[in-house]
């Protein structure tokens, strides 16, 4: 009972987070890694992510990369790839709880403003500068915490106005993210653990219902609807992370 039970309950965090991941291209980290932490160790958790994400991304992104918008992907590239230096140096040395407060902050922001504007009949479009700030501080807590979702979700929506595109957009960050951090778990060796090999082996299957069932509930979503989901997911992941990191 004592290994069944956290089974169970990490296959029902895992079919969710990837229920959500299905319908909106991201947000498996945020939902999953602080529910898993406290039934896994870290180490365990982090790399199992990365190991879903990558099969997540794959199957759902062969089906709808032709829909993403490339040229917001070659605009965050260099800037993402130059937050993740920045983001691998203050691993090393900088305090965690002042990053994720201030990640917290953000992400509630961001979904609240997502919230409010989403019935909007004016769509407004930031200029693709505003990748230079997005795409660091993305790349930065993609390296510290795998949480840079909700900061290219939040650039994104305010890009792109169609909810194919800025769901397949989406998903083209996230698998693309999931490769640099897949790299950095061989390198570290974290991911050649066999705890981490069995559990993934074992909530594969959880987490491919999850992402079959997100993208058939996906179809025919309105951009309002698909930005109430956006918002709502911001809020809770930046409402967490504060609780956790304040109480």
């Amino acid at each position: 009972m004592e290994i069944i039970l956290p089974l169970i309950a990490a296959a029902s965090i895992i079919l969710l987070a990837y229920f959500i991941f299905g319908i909106t291209g991201f947000g498996s980290s945020i939902v999953s890694v602080p529910l898993l932490v406290q039934l896994y160790p870290l180490q365990t958790v982090v790399p199992l992510i990365v190991v879903l994400d990558l099969c997540a991304s794959f199957y759902q992104g062969k089906k709808s990369f032709k829909q993403a918008s490339f040229k917001e992907l070659y605009w965050l590239a260099p800037f993402t790839l130059v937050g993740l230096i920045i983001g691998v140096t203050l691993l090393l040395d900088a305090p965690k709880s002042p990053l994720l407060i201030t990640l917290g902050i953000f992400a509630g922001l961001n979904g609240v403003r997502i919230l409010v504007a989403r019935n909007s009949t004016v769509d407004k479009t930031i200029s693709q500068f505003w990748s230079i700030p997005f795409g660091v501080s993305g790349g930065i807590f993609t390296a510290l915490f795998a949480t840079g979702g909700p900061i290219y979700a939040s650039y994104l929506a305010l890009r792109i106005h169609d909810a194919v595109r800025l769901r397949a957009t989406m998903t083209a960050i996230i698998f693309s993210l999931v490769i640099l951090r897949l790299a950095l778990m061989i390198i570290t060796g974290l991911l050649l653990k066999a705890d981490v090999a069995l559990l993934a082996l074992v909530l594969i299957p959880f987490m491919a219902i999850g992402v079959w069932g997100g993208t058939r509930a996906h179809i025919g979503i309105q951009l309002s609807t698909l930005k109430l989901i956006y918002g709502l997911i911001l809020v809770l992941s930046g409402c967490g992370l504060l609780f956790r990191e304040v109480f």
